[in-house]
């Protein structure tokens, strides 16, 4: 069902294509009143002011009378209801394809001024009574169409059509008789066509006008085109060049970046406006697009040529033979174009000097490319594209810069329906996601769709499905057109180590990439990356999506991986791959044995293949930010190596990572990561760590609320842990499966799992102190939820005592920790506080996010029994953040707190 409203002409509501008839009266005036505000909430009293003309009746009158006008109408409008109900007024929930107002709007910010102009069917609302409405809402818009008016005027007197425009701009200025701006283009459509006498003639009736009804003289702009045409300079008295080629007929989105290059113009000075991006992203569309409609405000013309500056096949048209070519469209004779280079360009520069012109210099190779056809200073457009940044030009020359992206996917499917029309939602959004965005590919999709009507849309989906299909499926046979082509006339400018670089990132895993990890990928040192990296930057074949980190396009990933099947060897492959699975594992051991000191030791220490370079990580901000950027790219390696069946990488990763998520990541996003690791690590025959895996992944899906499974799981690894003999791994399981008891609600279990832990520790002669640690602060923490405050306050002594001196910090957070609720328990408030920033100091480097949260609840809680709000605000709020952003299924219990708080 296809809904439309439309305001600009008669008041009209259609539900495909078929009339809804709008009651007359205040039904239509409310409708109107609303679609003039679209998706904006009016208040009653304002609907009420305008529905009765400012002589509404009593205010219950009123209110009661305006509900009764909103359900008449929703009733007139059946399934095209639009009238919602927000807090304090009514609003008209329309998409911006809906109202014919909101497109008009769209269209002429993307400069469409025709298309625009075409929308208008007025006089605007001319069915709907009301004195207010024409005197305040309807003459803005009637401005707005005006303006577009003009502009598409304007448009077409520059594009030679002005013998055309004669008899509607007569029209206009009958209208609109004090609109100088039409008297202008009057004038100018006269002097174009031949007509200066009448030109002339006009400007006169103008000037009585204004003297005999405002007493004013007209203003400087008409005053200017009486100079042009008194001069001649007005009509077509030599070329004016028209060289822009045509804009695609179906031009949709970018709305952001023609705003953001319309506003650019305006100024006497010259502009330079550089558009950059990738091969296939659509710059050419864009900048013809945008200059043909903004041509109006350069009427000395256009020119424009391919500089072919990424050909395949032929070289880069030389900036002399460009010269040549504006120079003879700007009327000089052949035989006077200078031989010489520099007076070649001087004399461009001399023609042009008093010009407003437009040029578009399209597909430049680089700077020195473009800097002979630049303007000296004058009042025209300089509009360039390139796959190259042109850094020098925004330095040297102040040239502005657009780097443009893909579509949006809003922009895609509507580029996609505009091309092939209806698309089922589905088909659409995977034809986008094979294509990336990128517009090049997504119109080739749409034209082997209309080419071959036959052929169903999911059938071109599973050909952009598959990789190795994906570029053949891209393919036109037309060199300008096909994305492997015009890919192609990007890679063949790179230098040998750049090109060999960027075949070696289709094969890297990740969606993006550090300079570290290029250099490991390519096994050069971190400078020759960085490089090799600034190269392909600049050649839009990577971008520096965010700082440090660098991406391309899917379909580029996919050209790379192409160019190092074709150029390289599997020999060369597998050793990049190996070099970029070292990384980021040896990266997470440096991390590990640097920054904590729990259990990740491993008894054969793998050594990095040669060219491997692994990152140094400070502090634990360091790594948090580190594992923030990475976790995409990590998880990809991961999935990858076991893919591949890399098993030693694959467990190996999953083993030191876990510390790492543990402190700085949410754990929903990494649970699958563990049956790899325990699968990669049985296959090798380790019993060991399959055992140790089973322990950690029950840990995770702890921290995320699934404590059933967790428990599951620490069964399984104690299992595991008795097969080899394993005391110590076998106490670690039963604690924590302890531990899941307690998160259970299970008290009296987890007590009884926890002595049980014990026994087994004390009746290994073999196992040491430090691990009694852990078990007791389960039993402590089971004591307090059973409420045997006291009982669980002598445990913590002895604790305290039996390790004096001998226990890791870990150990020593943890022990404090618990020491601190049993206090909050005891209502020994300040002794909590005091206690529980300590476990923070001990904990703080090497305790996990969910430790740390819970001395900040501890904290909170201790403040909270002093009578200390804003403190306990503090610290509860901090461990809500933790929960939130951990998925902790705690915080709720927090936000409960905090709102008790008021």
């Amino acid at each position: 069902m296809i809904i439309e409203y439309r305001v600009l002409g008669p008041l009209e509501v259609l539900v495909d294509d078929i009339a809804v008839p709008v009651p007359a009266g205040r039904c239509r005036l409310l409708l109107a009143t609303l679609l003039l505000r679209p998706n904006r909430n009016v208040s009653v009293d304002e609907l009420i002011d305008r529905l009765w003309d400012s002589e509404p009746p009593s205010p219950d009158r009123a209110h009661k009378s305006l509900h009764m006008v909103v359900m008449r109408l929703r009733q007139a409008l059946g399934d095209a209801n639009c009238v919602r109900h927000v807090r304090g007024g009514y609003l008209a929930e329309v998409e911006p394809s809906q109202l014919d107002l909101l497109r008009f709007r769209e269209l002429a910010s993307a400069c469409d001024f025709a298309a625009a102009v075409g929308l208008w069917r007025g006089p605007m609302l001319s069915d709907v009574a009301s004195d207010a409405l024409h005197q305040h809402d309807v003459p803005p818009v009637t401005e707005e169409w005006l303006h577009a008016l003009e502009r598409r005027i304007g448009a077409d007197l520059a594009t030679g059509r002005a013998g055309e425009l004669v008899a509607e701009l007569r029209s206009l200025t009958r209208q609109h008789p004090f609109r100088e701006k039409f008297w202008g283009q009057l004038m100018l459509a006269f002097a174009q066509s031949g007509q200066q006498a009448q030109a002339l003639f006009a400007y006169e009736q103008l000037r009585a006008l204004l003297a005999d009804e405002l007493g004013v003289d007209p203003g400087d702009e008409l005053k200017a085109v009486h100079q042009q045409v008194l001069s001649g300079s007005a009509g077509v008295s030599g070329p004016v060049p028209r060289q822009l080629p045509s804009a695609t007929p179906r031009f949709v989105g970018r709305a952001a970046e023609l705003r953001r290059l319309t506003e650019l113009v305006g100024s006497d000075a010259l502009t330079i406006a550089v558009i950059t991006g990738t091969a296939g992203i659509g710059k050419t569309t864009l900048a013809v697009h945008w200059a043909r409609g903004v041509a109006d405000r350069f009427p000395d013309g256009q020119l424009y040529v391919n500089l072919r500056g990424f050909d395949h096949h032929r070289e880069p048209v030389a900036a002399g033979d460009v010269l040549t070519r504006f120079l003879e469209a700007l009327g000089v004779a052949a035989e006077r174009i200078p031989v010489d280079l520099e007076a070649r360009s001087a004399m461009y520069r001399s023609l042009v000097a008093d010009r407003r012109i437009v040029v578009l210099l399209d597909n430049a190779r680089d700077v020195e490319h473009v800097r002979p056809l630049l303007p000296g200073p004058c009042p025209s457009l300089v509009l360039i594209t390139s796959r190259s940044h042109l850094t020098g030009l925004i330095v040297s020359e102040g040239a502005q810069h657009l780097a443009l992206d893909v579509l949006t996917p809003g922009e895609a499917h509507a580029l996609l329906v505009s091309r092939v029309g209806a698309v089922r939602a589905d088909d659409a959004d995977k034809l986008i996601r094979w294509c990336g965005g990128l517009p090049l590919a997504l119109a080739i999709v749409a034209a082997r769709a209309v080419q071959a009507p036959g052929l169903p849309l999911p059938a071109l989906v599973a050909e952009l499905a598959d990789e190795r299909t994906r570029l053949d499926t891209l393919d036109t046979g037309d060199a300008a057109t096909s994305v492997r082509a015009v890919f192609q006339w990007s890679y063949q400018q790179l230098s040998p180590a750049a090109a060999r670089m960027f075949r070696l990132a289709g094969v890297h895993p990740g969606p993006d990439i550090t300079v570290p990890a290029a250099a490991s990928l390519a096994g050069v040192s971190t400078a020759e990356a960085r490089e090799c990296v600034r190269e392909l930057v600049r050649a839009s074949l990577l971008t520096e999506h965010v700082a440090g980190r660098f991406t391309c396009h899917d379909l580029l990933r996919v050209y790379a991986a192409d160019r190092s099947s074709e150029e390289g060897t599997a020999e060369v492959r597998t050793a990049a791959i190996e070099r970029a699975f070292d990384h980021y594992l040896h990266t997470l051991m440096v991390v590990d044995a640097a920054h904590h000191q729990r259990f990740r030791m491993i008894e054969d220490v793998p050594t990095p293949a040669s060219g491997t370079v692994a990152e140094i990580l400070e502090d634990r901000d360091a790594i948090k930010a580190w594992i923030h950027a990475e976790s995409a790219v990590l998880r990809a390696v991961i999935a990858q190596s076991d893919e591949l069946g890399w098993h030693r990488h694959t467990w190996q990763l999953v083993w030191f990572i876990f510390d790492v998520i543990d402190s700085s990541s949410p754990w929903l996003d990494w649970l699958w990561i563990f049956a790899r690791a325990r699968g990669a690590a049985s296959r090798l025959g380790e019993r060991q760590y399959v055992a140790r895996l089973l322990y950690l992944e029950g840990m995770a899906l702890g921290r995320v609320g699934r404590f059933q499974e967790c428990r599951e799981l620490l069964e399984q690894s104690d299992h595991a842990y008795a097969e080899i003999g394993d005391v110590p791994g076998r106490v670690r399981a039963q604690t924590n499966r302890a531990w899941s008891f307690m998160m259970m609600g299970q008290a009296h279990e987890a007590l009884q799992a926890a002595e049980g832990a014990l026994e087994l520790q004390r009746g290994d002669a073999g196992s040491t102190g430090p691990l009694i640690g852990l078990v007791i602060h389960q039993m402590v923490e089971a004591l307090v939820v059973m409420g045997k405050f006291e009982l669980a306050y002598e445990r913590c002594l002895e604790w305290e005592t039996a390790n004096s001196g001998g226990a890791t910090p870990y150990l020593a957070g943890l022990q404090t920790q618990a020491t601190a609720n049993v206090l909050v328990k005891l209502r020994r408030y300040d002794e909590a506080v005091e206690t529980a920033h300590r476990s923070l100091d001990l904990l703080g480097q090497i305790g996990s996010a969910g430790d740390l949260a819970h001395s900040h609840l501890l904290l909170g809680d201790a403040h909270h029994g002093l009578g200390d709000q804003e403190e306990a605000r503090h610290w509860w709020s901090k461990t809500l953040a933790a929960f939130e952003y951990h998925q902790n299924p705690r915080a709720e219990d927090i936000r409960a707190k905090l709102a008790a708080l008021g």
